[in-house]
């Protein structure tokens, strides 16, 4: 089979030069500030709303269909602003 399709909350692909991990919430639920320095982020919201603080500094409201790119050297921390899920994925540097 050429496609392997997956829609499982946690670790979704672990390939040797990407992951990708499924999160879900609900409304008030925080991730806490941590980093992913071995990598490059690309954090893509498929339902609900997030806000997503970068190093404690930079502010960023996503809603579905946003997708937002950084360093992993850069700390995160996520807050549901709304019941929602995202797809977190990690490019090896």
């Amino acid at each position: 089979m050429v496609g392997e399709v997956k829609n499982a909350e946690g670790l979704v692909f672990a390939k040797d030069k990407f992951n990708v991990v499924k999160k879900a919430g609900v409304k008030g639920d925080l991730i806490p500030k941590h980093n992913h320095a071995e990598a490059y982020i690309i954090f893509t919201v498929v339902k609900g709303a997030v806000r997503v603080f970068l190093n404690d500094e930079e502010i960023h409201d996503l809603t579905p269909g946003d997708i937002l790119y950084f360093d992993g050297d850069n700390y995160i921390n996520v807050e549901f602003l709304e019941d929602g899920e995202f797809f977190v994925t990690l490019i090896d540097k």
